[in-house]
């Protein structure tokens, strides 16, 4: 599964709620900052669509497509297990459809990648800088210059562009990336056939309240072990 940047997303922070198709992929959790497990859907695919399912087309340069063509806002994404995903009437198997409405938010992250690249441009434009003043120190030493203080002060303007610059191009390399929150209105598209002797059950928020973890490891184990046996080749 690629980590590309959810870059797409950020076009609808702080906009009212979008519509969205996804193909569900399973159940998981992750461990909050206050140690506690907190379960996760990992959703595939993601494109934008309206309030009926229909496909809104994108067209940036830097869209990227699904297998099907499809113009995604995300490749994947992970989201919470909130109460509406309980309140569907049975529950989601590896490769099923959906769309719903939900929020754009942000969060910060640490990419190895990104910091790469920040520290490359910030090398790039110090390097750049040295050599401005090495050339501008061989000439003055070759040519002695009246006016040496305003070809100096022209010279530090030099450097502090470029390094003014290299601050702006690594802002353009953000560290955050964007989600999906406030999940509602979800609606099953397309349910795909169980594998032989899976029953699909109906997932119970009065369980879960009730057990808590408990109740959603279930659910995940069971989610992931289908996802394994529907898609052995892809890491999960």
């Amino acid at each position: 599964m690629s980590d590309k940047q959810r870059f797409r997303l950020g076009d609808y922070l702080n906009q009212p709620p979008q519509y969205y198709h996804a193909t569900f992929g399973y159940i998981a959790h992750k461990v909050n900052q206050q140690h506690k497990k907190i379960p996760l859907i990992l959703l595939k695919d993601i494109y934008l669509v309206d309030e009926n399912d229909k496909k809104i087309r994108l067209s940036k340069k830097a869209d990227f497509k699904d297998h099907k063509g499809n113009h995604i806002v995300a490749d994947h994404l992970w989201v919470k297990l909130t109460k509406p995903w309980f309140e569907l009437p049975d529950e989601l198997l590896y490769g099923d459809e959906v769309y719903f409405r939900a929020s754009v938010e942000t969060y910060n992250i640490v990419r190895k990648d990104v910091l790469d690249q920040r520290q490359a441009i910030w090398d790039k434009a110090k390097k750049k800088s040295d050599q401005i003043y090495k050339r501008w120190a061989k000439y003055t030493e070759d040519h002695y210059r009246k006016n040496f203080s305003l070809s100096l002060n022209k010279m530090k303007e030099k450097q502090k562009k470029i390094m003014e610059q290299a601050k702006e191009d690594q802002a353009q390399l953000s560290l955050v990336d964007y989600g999906l929150n406030h999940i509602d209105k979800i609606k099953v598209v397309r349910s795909k056939r169980a594998m032989y002797g899976v029953e699909r059950e109906p997932y119970s928020y009065q369980q879960y309240k009730k057990q808590g973890y408990k109740y959603s490891s279930y659910l995940a184990a069971k989610s992931m072990n289908y996802a394994k046996r529907k898609a052995p080749r892809q890491q999960l």
